[in-house]
């Protein structure tokens, strides 16, 4: 079963919960909110994929992905700057 939703959530007071794997019933990750309760059906790998993925985000936020400067730019920056002098 394939199912796409997006459900737009800021600025509200969310529950998080995740329920474990019972007999008949994969784990499930349940975010719930003013607006609609998302229920993610899945097994520990995929929910450890989905932790993955969030701490990444927040890993990118505190230091962002730069590219490192190729000689080039070095070069320009440089000689930007003996201009300016």
């Amino acid at each position: 079963m394939g199912a796409a939703m997006s459900l737009d959530i800021t600025g509200e007071r969310i529950e998080t919960v995740v329920q474990p794997q019972r007999m008949y019933t994969p784990t499930i990750l349940s975010v719930r909110a003013k607006s609609g309760t998302v229920e993610i059906h899945c097994n520990d790998e995929q929910l450890a994929e989905i932790e993955y993925a969030i701490r990444q985000h927040f890993e990118n936020m505190k230091y962002p992905e730069k590219p490192e400067p190729t000689v080039q730019d070095v070069g320009l920056e440089y000689s930007v700057k003996e201009e300016i002098a």
